[in-house]
């Protein structure tokens, strides 16, 4: 089961797993929630960012992995030959990240997954 998130208090009180994406500007904002996060958390947070040159390590509790997506090295649509847009790449990280660890049955998917998606994820 999935619980949307609205803030970083309900991320911090999440039983289950975490699942936390935004795009740079919202780095403040998943900063201060990471920062809230117990030392039993588990989950992963994805932040995308225009370049290497803007990735800013986050500290997380030992079983939370963050995972930086850089705009300038991804393409837009597939086949398009276009670049990646903001929020695109973050996105298709979140969707593809939820796909693989759900099966759609609570019973073997076991505890939730709180997930809070910063405006840039949650437009599309």
């Amino acid at each position: 089961m999935y619980v949307i998130a609205s803030d970083a208090t309900a991320v911090s009180r999440a039983t289950g797993r975490v699942l936390i994406a935004g795009t740079e500007t919202a780095l403040d904002e998943i900063r201060a929630m990471v920062s809230l996060l117990g030392d039993r958390a588990r989950g992963q947070v994805f932040v995308e960012v225009p370049s290497k040159a803007d990735i800013d390590p986050i500290a997380t509790p030992e079983r939370v992995t963050v995972t930086w997506l850089t705009r300038d090295t991804r393409t837009g649509d597939i086949g398009s030959g276009l670049a990646c847009a903001t929020g695109q790449a973050v996105r298709r990280a979140t969707k593809a990240w939820m796909e693989e660890m759900s099966t759609g049955d609570d019973a073997l998917d076991g505890d939730e997954v709180c997930v809070w998606l910063s405006r840039e994820v949650s437009a599309s």
